[in-house]
């Protein structure tokens, strides 16, 4: 079977899908399966294209025998117009580079994560010019995430979003979701029931073991040996509302006692000049950039817990993936999430976690202080997180179940 991807960001991308999508294409390959990614330049982690990619349109690479065609992009993504104009531009040069690809060679299924949903329009204009089934793979719900972020406010805007949302949810062969939650949603508007397939979002258990503190060399190299670490890594976008992990970290240290805590703030992101501003030069936070992926394993070992902040409304349109990360490191979890969210449910049935309201620094602060008090408590968390993922979240499993929707939409395609 030869599948296109077509993804915004992909490696060497950290942030994002890309290491997802890696993961997924890398495991597809090793069952025997060709697979070419369309994808932007890498830009993803600083807002520029780099120096090596700029004056290019396309650029073909392969990696671990994935075959990627890279093209251009309008990088900026700090304002609404930059950031539809990033998406337009990928729209049209990805679409160009697919063309190309289903000319060279046959394809017999296309997969496309979200966001930009634009990108079901190349979707659909493959599937009339060339044959080629496509399975859009939501990976949040686009608008309903922009929406609630007020990211979207302009209502003729966000109807055309509507309408583009029903158009390639009707024209996709099969669409992926990732929680229960996500299924439930789609049903509400409409989409059949055998039209969804849920596959969870995996971490890969073999890259990222449990580990001692001792044993993690970013304490020794930062000098924080000693210390309760309190972690947040991935990317440092609004709807990680970081703010709220600033205020409670400030009212936390304004308290007496528990003076071996420390805040460590990993990534980039327009959140990060803020957390400089706010929390730079004090000697009780630890801020790094991006890390090294082979290096993630050792990074999440250097922590006491791990942390997933979110927006209010957002724990209904994504499920942060990096809440796998940390529970295959054996680490508990505090998410600060919606109530009844897929993410509540899934801390709530692993029993690895504390859930509490977001925004909410009190509570947040709270959290962190209890898992500080109670060191048992919180491995017990940890080991239990690390058996749920292995069950239910391994990267072996779940690109077996991609490989399965992937063989049955092309075969119903043909």
């Amino acid at each position: 079977m030869h599948i296109l991807l077509l993804a915004l960001n992909y490696w060497p991308d950290k942030l994002g899908n890309a290491p997802l999508m890696v993961g997924l294409c890398e495991g597809l390959v090793a069952r025997g399966h060709r697979v070419t990614v369309v994808c932007a330049f890498p830009h993803h982690e600083t807002g520029r294209i780099a120096p090596e990619h700029r004056g290019k349109l396309f650029e073909r690479d392969t990696h671990n025998g994935v075959e990627i065609v890279r093209t251009y992009i309008y990088a900026g993504e700090h304002s609404t117009a930059a950031k539809m104009a990033n998406y337009a531009s990928f729209t049209a040069t990805g679409l160009a580079a697919a063309l190309a690809v289903t000319v060279r060679t046959p394809v017999d299924v296309i997969f496309t994560p979200s966001p930009p949903l634009t990108l079901g329009l190349i979707d659909h204009a493959l599937a009339v010019t060339r044959g080629v089934p496509f399975v859009y793979n939501l990976q949040d719900l686009f608008p309903e995430a922009a929406i609630r972020l007020g990211v979207l406010k302009n209502p003729t805007v966000i109807e055309g979003f509507r309408h583009l949302e029903r158009f390639v949810y009707r024209k996709a062969a099969r669409l992926s979701v990732i929680s229960e939650g996500f299924r439930r949603t789609l049903l509400s508007q409409g989409v059949p029931d055998e039209k969804i397939s849920v596959i969870p979002n995996y971490t890969d258990t073999d890259l990222i073991v449990p580990t001692s503190t001792a044993a993690s060399p970013y304490r020794a190299e930062l000098g924080l040996e000693g210390r309760f670490i309190v972690q947040f890594s991935g990317r440092m976008g609004y709807s990680q509302n970081l703010e709220c992990v600033v205020d409670a970290w400030l009212r936390l240290k304004a308290q007496a006692g528990r003076d071996a805590l420390h805040l460590m703030l990993v990534g980039d992101g327009q959140a990060r000049e803020m957390l400089q501003a706010r929390l730079g030069g004090r000697d009780d936070v630890t801020l790094l950039p991006t890390q090294p992926r082979e290096r993630l394993s050792d990074l999440l070992a250097a922590s006491d817990v791990g942390l997933a902040p979110l927006r209010h409304g957002m724990a209904g349109t994504s499920v942060p993936s990096k809440i796998f990360g940390i529970m295959a490191s054996a680490r508990p979890v505090i998410a600060a999430v919606d109530a009844g969210s897929d993410t509540d449910l899934m801390l709530t049935e692993a029993r690895c976690g504390v859930v509490v309201p977001p925004e909410d620094p009190a509570a947040l602060a709270q959290a962190i202080a209890a898992q500080y008090d109670s060191p048992e408590e919180a491995r017990e968390m940890g080991e239990r997180g690390r058996q749920h993922v292995v069950a239910h979240h391994s990267q072996a499993s779940i690109v077996d179940q991609y490989e399965r929707m992937l063989l049955d939409v092309a075969q119903r395609g043909r």
